[in-house]
């Protein structure tokens, strides 16, 4: 068989990069004489600078978390100098390969960290849920998971089209409460939505069903309709509290009241502008 000639490739070669998502990582890799960086906004300058040339030479870059217990654990693993440029340079490229990381497309780099930052608390979310689910009966986490499914699928039923964020807070009162931010766009037959908030979800119900846990679930639906006092778009809140790890409707007097009512200190809060509130359905009535 005869040699193929290979096609050149049109773009330069895909580069990975791992950036620290804040002032104590930062501080962490200071600890490394080779790491010049003493402050943070200083190295999400250099490091922006950097990604901006490389997008202009054609390069397609790729990026990451850069976590310095992960990455001490990495050079001893590989058996490199952690103190070394090469060192972090192997680290961001095995990340991105073996993760899923974000393409950059030259926006502001406070908004790439702000992302990575959120997917590493959905992460630690996810793993932290697990960890409680663990120990539990494997029957009751089964049934529990079943139920967490269905519950979804009607939540998005129940949604309907349109733009919809998730608030959820799932407490045992033994450990530290659960809290979630979902942002779901629903459209006929298709569903958009982060992946790792979908997971970090389910598994919320999912530990609520199966330890009887107490909580709540707000969903703040987008319309087309504006507000004519502030030109904002107009937003349906329903919400359903968790009781005994099922889900009870709440009247819109009810949510009303809750999303008015700080739920740490009891202190009233603000009206949200452009809100409007509706009453629930019983979970799988429709």
């Amino acid at each position: 068989m005869g040699k193929k000639r290979r096609r050149k490739p049109r773009h330069g070669a895909a580069i990975g990069i791992a950036l620290l998502l804040d002032e104590l990582d930062l501080a962490t890799m200071a600890s490394y004489p080779s790491f010049e960086f003493g402050a943070y906004d200083e190295y999400l300058a250099a490091c922006e600078q950097s990604m901006r040339s490389m997008l202009q030479a054609g390069h397609s870059v790729r990026v990451e978390t850069f976590i310095p217990a992960e990455y001490a654990e990495y050079c001893q693993a590989e058996q490199l100098p952690p103190d070394s440029a090469a060192s972090r340079a192997l680290y961001a490229a095995a990340v991105c390969d073996e993760g899923e990381p974000f393409r950059y497309r030259g926006e502001p780099i406070a908004e790439l960290v702000a992302s990575l930052a959120h997917r590493e608390r959905l992460r630690t979310l996810s793993i932290r849920t697990m960890d409680l689910l663990d120990p539990l009966p494997y029957g009751a986490v089964l049934e529990a998971e079943e139920y967490a499914a269905d519950l979804l699928a009607w939540l998005w039923t129940h949604a309907g089209s349109g733009s919809h964020i998730f608030t959820c807070h799932v407490s045992d009162r033994a450990h530290d409460p659960l809290e979630l931010v979902a942002e779901v766009e629903l459209r006929k037959n298709t569903m958009r939505a982060v992946d790792a908030e979908i997971t970090a979800l389910s598994l919320m119900l999912s530990f609520a069903r199966a330890v009887k846990a107490e909580g709540s679930i707000v969903m703040r639906s987008f319309t087309s309709r504006t507000d004519p006092d502030n030109g904002l778009p107009v937003k349906i809140v329903r919400g359903w509290a968790i009781v005994k790890g099922a889900l009870r409707p709440l009247t819109a007097t009810e949510i009303m009241k809750a999303s008015r009512t700080d739920p740490r200190t009891g202190d009233p809060l603000p009206p949200e502008p452009a809100v409007e509130y509706a009453d629930s359905h019983e979970p799988f009535e429709l």
